[in-house]
């Protein structure tokens, strides 16, 4: 149920406020993202919680395994879909809830 809140004054606007645009302020690398079934197999694996692709210090991507448990993980991959992965965690993730 949305609660309709007053705004306000808007006499510090300049004039009328200009419609939102549909043009993508920068395009996001399709390199840059997992196929699906590649993330599903990935969640799959016991202890990972999340999976992302980020990039390191020298540029390059990585696959960035958060593992819950802490300690070693032997039985997650070196790599997914011929990218070096990385693993963190050793906590839940916690979203502020």
């Amino acid at each position: 149920m949305a609660t309709d809140l007053p705004l306000g004054p808007l006499d510090f606007l300049q004039g009328a406020p200009a419609p939102s645009s549909s043009v993508a302020l920068s395009v996001e690398d399709p390199a840059d993202r997992l196929p699906q079934a590649a993330i599903d197999r990935v969640m799959k694996l016991r202890g990972v919680d999340g999976v992302w692709v980020e990039r390191d210090a020298r540029g390059g991507r990585v696959v960035v395994l958060h593992y819950t448990p802490k300690g070693s993980a032997p039985h997650l991959p070196n790599m997914v879909n011929g990218l070096p992965t990385r693993i963190v965690g050793g906590e839940p993730i916690n979203a502020g809830l």
